[in-house]
């Protein structure tokens, strides 16, 4: 089989090796589309703290289940599946208490370990989720992020109350559109890209503001008249921070799900003196990527032309190029395993 290798900074592989074998829990999948997010642009470019090179890349993905181990039995052969790729350990003090996103031994699949860059992969059967077969690929390859945006709604207890989502990227939308699927009494969500903003208005978001040379201050007053209750960072920009800091009212919740990818300076004294609540926000729970599944399976999620671009497999190197260039206008790139869907979309 093929396989991709992110070898240094800028530089895709392809590779041949051998399809890996699997075990009594595991399944082999056959991989047919993989999405490229934030975190995968950081690790091509070398700019991703927590790993190393070379890796096989990716972690966004849908396959088709090709084999499975004598103890898997929540899934079987020729079944189409998503796969929730953070991997934990079952047993530090996180995983013990529910929450395995914040495993001690954190393993993010293309990053601490080798990912979905590859024609065929081989997991523990609790990482994989059957889907329907009416789900468009362009639609369950966008699952896993979504399921981030359940993280980050559960984490800001969004349930009646306003909230601003800071960044209408893939990831700042399906925040957005979590927040009101998860009860929020108010969602404004605002970005410096206006065909981002158009994108969150297309979406069904209540309130989408261009936040071009204007402060969040500013933002936040026109779409509530006051402070919001809940601010989702999800941009992860060192001149964010301080702006929803200096925003923030006394006893807000501040849910950072934006990748810093450097230290940040900020005012520690707004946090005390304000009592403000500052959550990190890591991927998602097994029980958030569940609700992430049933939510785009009942057709409850936006998801029309989010796909920016689409490549093959062996444009690995074009594809990587073309979303570092274009980070700040795309909305999501992808790579089919096929031999249909070659070349740009939209």
């Amino acid at each position: 089989m093929k396989k991709i290798v992110f070898t240094a900074p800028r530089s895709a592989e392809i590779r041949e090796c051998e399809i890996p074998s699997y075990g009594a829990n595991e399944v082999l999948l056959q991989n047919e589309r993989i999405g490229v997010c934030g975190t995968d642009i950081q690790v091509f470019m070398g700019r991703n703290r927590y790993m190393q090179f070379p890796v096989t890349p990716f972690h966004e993905g849908v396959a088709r289940v090709v084999k499975t181990g004598k103890d898997v039995k929540n899934v079987k052969a020729g079944e189409r599946v998503t796969i929730r790729p953070i991997l934990s350990c079952g047993h530090c003090y996180s995983c013990e208490r529910g929450h395995e996103n914040a495993c001690e031994n954190f393993n993010c699949l293309g990053v601490q370990s080798d990912g979905l860059g590859a024609e065929y992969f081989v997991i523990d059967k609790h990482y994989v989720y059957p889907i329907s077969k009416k789900c468009p690929l362009d639609q369950a390859v966008l699952i896993e992020p979504f399921a981030v945006g359940v993280h980050a709604a559960v984490r800001g207890k969004v349930c009646g109350r306003r909230v601003l989502v800071v960044g209408a990227g893939t990831i700042g939308n399906f925040t957005a559109q979590a927040c009101g699927l998860l009860g929020a009494k108010q969602v404004c969500i605002c970005d410096l890209s206006e065909d981002k903003v158009k994108m969150a208005e297309r979406s069904g978001i209540s309130i989408c503001l261009n936040s071009h040379s204007r402060t969040l201050t500013d933002v936040a007053k026109e779409a509530f008249g006051t402070f919001p209750d809940v601010i989702i960072d999800c941009v992860g920009a060192k001149a964010v921070l301080p702006q929803i800091l200096e925003l923030a009212g006394k006893t807000t919740d501040i849910v950072i799900v934006g990748n810093y990818s450097e230290p940040v300076l900020i005012d520690a004294a707004k946090i005390q003196r304000n009592e403000l609540n500052v959550y990190g926000n890591i991927t998602y729970t097994e029980e958030d990527f569940r609700k992430a599944v049933e939510l785009v399976m009942d057709q409850k999620v936006y998801m029309d032309g989010f796909i920016s671009a689409k490549f093959q497999f062996d444009q690995a190197q074009e594809m990587m190029d073309f979303a570092a260039e274009n980070r700040g206008i795309n909305m999501k790139v992808v790579m089919d395993y096929g031999v249909s869907g070659c070349g740009k979309e939209g």
